[in-house]
């Protein structure tokens, strides 16, 4: 009913990173409603009345990728389009961890560069959530390397 009525709501995304520096990116089951079959980033969830966005990262990266790792705030962003109404809260986990995929969320995935994600992104078959956490996470290595670089 949000997704129809247009409701503003919150969601989280997640960017698994490997120690190779890619990012993984899932492939969303064909059998969701919204953007079946679309790229989008290594996680994503709503959060609901009562649950904080930590908790929903948390729960969501285990459920949905099998793993636990510490996840770090980077942002938030409004993602809106036809579909998306919502603040999105980004994370960045980093592992190296084999991961087992929900089936009922994830049709597939895989350890992308940046340059790869951005190739991605030009193409119809992402979410918006995938451009809008990748600006999120590069802001958030280009401020982490002016910080290592004025200490």
């Amino acid at each position: 009913k949000i997704h129809q009525k247009g409701f503003l709501h919150r969601a989280v995304h997640i960017f698994i990173v490997n120690s190779s520096g890619r990012l993984f990116c899932r492939k969303r089951s064909a059998k969701k409603k919204i953007y079946p079959g679309y790229w989008s980033t290594s996680v994503g969830a709503h959060v609901m009345s009562g649950e904080t966005y930590n908790q929903v990262a948390k729960q969501s990266l285990e459920s949905d990728l099998g793993i636990n790792c510490k996840l770090i705030f980077i942002g938030k962003a409004r993602v809106r389009d036809q579909y998306e109404n919502e603040i999105s809260a980004t994370y960045v986990g980093y592992s190296d961890k084999t991961m087992k995929l929900n089936p009922q969320q994830i049709e597939d995935g895989k350890f992308l560069t940046i340059k790869e994600i951005k190739r991605l992104t030009k193409r119809k078959n992402v979410t918006p959530h995938l451009a809008h956490s990748l600006k999120t996470y590069l802001h958030y290595e280009k401020s982490k390397k002016h910080i290592d670089n004025s200490s």
